[in-house]
């Protein structure tokens, strides 16, 4: 858990953080891989050069930034003392984070706020039986296409506005294209990065 106080973050009240590292671990829809990535692109270091100063393997690496590995604690630590990150277990805690997120998300107990959907957004539905985790490309995309702000805030509330993005960014998938641009300029004025 993050906390804040003033501009200071904390972890579980014992150890001061970088703003940014604050910021990951606030994410949970954002998985460990796209941390790291993020991390050594900011920094300007290749794979293979963090591999060599962690003592790791540039494929695993690779993998890890992909998610086609798990984070364990020794790669966490490995990972962070050749990247100078003073948080012990930071990718371990954001994969642990990832994965209470998405098991949350396979849940059918969650679902976005529904009141907040119109009828001439979802014509065609009973919001009720729509299976949100299923049909979550297409109701991003059906809300960026038909929806409103209030809805396409709702959807980046749910789904994280990294989520929302990513579907957005793929213009082959609408038919009114005029219309998802126009809601583009709400999903960076989104408040949440995610429900869960």
């Amino acid at each position: 858990m993050v906390i804040k106080f003033g501009k200071i973050y904390y972890i579980c009240g014992m150890k001061k953080l970088d703003k940014d590292i604050a910021l990951y671990l606030s994410m949970p829809s954002v998985p460990a891989g796209a941390v790291l990535n993020r991390i050594i692109k900011k920094r300007k270091v290749s794979q293979v050069d963090l591999a060599l100063k962690a003592g790791i393997l540039p494929q695993r690496i690779n993998d890890l930034i992909m998610g086609r590995r798990r984070f364990t604690p020794e790669i966490s630590i490995r990972i962070e003392n050749a990247l100078e990150i003073e948080c012990e277990g930071l990718f371990y805690m954001i994969q642990a984070n990832h994965d209470v997120y998405m098991s949350k998300m396979h849940s059918r107990i969650y679902k976005p706020n529904l009141d907040v959907f119109s009828s001439s957004t979802f014509w065609d539905v009973d919001l009720q039986k729509v299976d949100w985790n299923k049909g979550r490309d297409w109701a991003i995309a059906r809300v960026l296409e038909y929806g409103n702000r209030e809805e396409v805030e709702e959807i980046c509330r749910f789904y994280g506005c990294e989520v929302v993005r990513k579907i957005a960014s793929m213009p082959q998938r609408f038919r009114l294209y005029d219309h998802v641009r126009r809601n583009c300029r709400y999903i960076k004025e989104a408040k949440y990065e995610t429900a869960l």
